[in-house]
């Protein structure tokens, strides 16, 4: 994994200090698909995500050269959602359109701990994601199947079966590519987090 990313702040200082429109590739690949998903659990219809998902990058582009990162004051995905969310609430308030999320803002606090529970979740989802497709390239076929096999839900006796190994290394292998996904999600946040 090391060299696939700069690391978060590299990236976010060539962003701010000369907009290096390799580095914002770079930034839109890694995020891109993160804002999608809060757009997605936030009810944006489905029509309008693109568009939305483009917004929150340009914005997100703009305010970057004034953008000061500091991870004692929080981690930039946090700063992500709430440029996010906050498009969001725009699009609802632009188009007079409702989200079950917004319905009741009697308490902005109460509406944004869901905001961030959210983000948290899609956050876990995607790292994992984006960790699984870093590591599968680098493991056999074998490992790989096995693993797919039990990530759906498959008994590890059956996929002992079915792939024709022991239980006892269908033990093994899951234990090995957990341990290497474990150790790639742990890089990516390092990175990208």
């Amino acid at each position: 994994m090391s060299d696939r990313y700069n690391t978060r702040e590299t990236l976010l200082l060539k962003l701010k200090n000369s907009h290096d429109d390799k580095a914002w590739q770079e930034f839109n690949n890694i995020y891109q698909g993160f804002i999608w998903s809060i757009l997605i659990k936030m009810q944006i219809p489905q029509a309008d995500q693109g568009d939305l998902v483009q917004d929150v990058l340009i914005k997100a582009w703009k305010a970057l050269p004034e953008f000061d990162y500091d991870r004692e004051r929080g981690k930039f995905r946090s700063w992500l959602s709430l440029v996010t969310s906050n498009a969001a609430r725009s699009y609802f308030r632009v188009h007079n359109r409702h989200s079950a999320l917004f319905v009741n803002e009697d308490s902005d606090h109460k509406v944004d701990a869901e905001i961030e529970k959210i983000s948290l979740v899609e956050w876990k989802k995607f790292i994992a994601e984006k960790a699984w497709a870093n590591v599968s390239p680098q493991i056999n076929d074998t490992l790989r199947q096995c693993f797919e096999l039990i990530s759906k839900g498959i008994d590890m006796h059956e996929v002992a079966d079915q792939l024709s190994i022991p239980y006892n290394t269908v033990c093994v292998y899951k234990k090995r590519v957990i341990n290497k996904i474990a150790k790639e999600i742990a890089e990516l946040e390092e990175q990208i987090g």
